[in-house]
């Protein structure tokens, strides 16, 4: 074996059972080509689409939508097939039928013929993230039948804002929960786009048949509706809750009570 020794300010060759040569001194550029390349640091990254797929062992859960792994449970059928030992009820494997299970949220999908069938896979209305459980069913039920049946459809979702509601205000009642709402500061538009859920939805129920007029215009206002109302009520709350904690709750105490005093000062100063 022969080993190589580079020196900076003198190259050497080394073998093994022989004395040191010294080569003449010449700068190390000369005598070594160095291949030299990016770190690659400053280059983006390449970002890769986790999309679901029939069978697929990791993809973006369109439950949750954290890209985690999933599992596949085996189907089976019973048939009645013919064998030495005469007529046998035997288990086959259905292979264009699955049910996948998600390694984060323990979610289940359904899939036939290679295709996601429940949740949908449409990306028009995808589900927000923040929206309770309680009424994610509806809403993805909703977004699976939106372009098949609008009234359905908008059906669905009068009920996912009424249960979103009644679920971030705290209340048992639709019109009790707008109004707390109302007073915590919610935008006027959505309170009243709420409002018109609501009497519309009792309009309905007395007269005692489904929504006639609803068309997809009124089911895309009704999916961004939940959508405003997810995006105030939970998600904007959770980022200020999040900032709050990461700045520290001892100090935003002590900035509000030196702005109460600030703000009594300038009182007694106009007074």
């Amino acid at each position: 074996m022969i080993a190589y020794v580079v020196d900076v300010e003198q190259s050497c060759c080394l073998k093994s059972g022989t004395t040191m040569a010294t080569l003449p001194s010449t700068p190390l550029a000369d005598q070594i080509e160095v291949p030299t390349a990016a770190s690659g640091l400053r280059e983006p990254g390449v970002r890769i689409e986790y999309l679901p797929a029939f069978r697929k062992g990791k993809f973006k859960c369109p439950r949750c939508d954290v890209v985690a792994t999933h599992s596949w449970a085996v189907l089976h059928r019973k048939v009645n097939k013919m064998t030495a030992k005469g007529l046998m009820s035997l288990d086959e494997g259905v292979s264009d039928l699955g049910l996948s299970t998600c390694a984060a949220c323990a979610a289940r999908c359904l899939w036939f013929e290679g295709h996601l069938v429940y949740p949908s896979n449409s990306t028009d209305h995808p589900v927000p993230a923040d929206l309770p459980a309680e009424v994610r069913k509806d809403f993805e039920e909703a977004a699976t039948i939106a372009g098949a049946s609008p009234r359905a459809a908008a059906a669905l979702l009068r009920m996912c804002v009424e249960g979103l509601c009644k679920k971030v205000a705290d209340k048992d009642k639709f019109e009790d929960a707008i109004i707390e709402l109302e007073q915590q500061g919610i935008p006027k538009p959505i309170t009243v786009a709420m409002d018109v859920v609501r009497m519309t939805g009792n309009e309905v129920l007395h007269s005692g048949a489904l929504y006639g007029s609803d068309d997809a215009k009124t089911v895309a206002t009704l999916f961004r509706l939940a959508n405003l109302i997810v995006t105030w009520a939970i998600t904007e709350k959770k980022e200020l809750q999040e900032l709050v904690s990461s700045i520290g709750l001892e100090k935003f105490e002590r900035i509000e009570e030196q702005r109460q005093k600030a703000a009594a000062k300038a009182a007694l100063k106009g007074a």
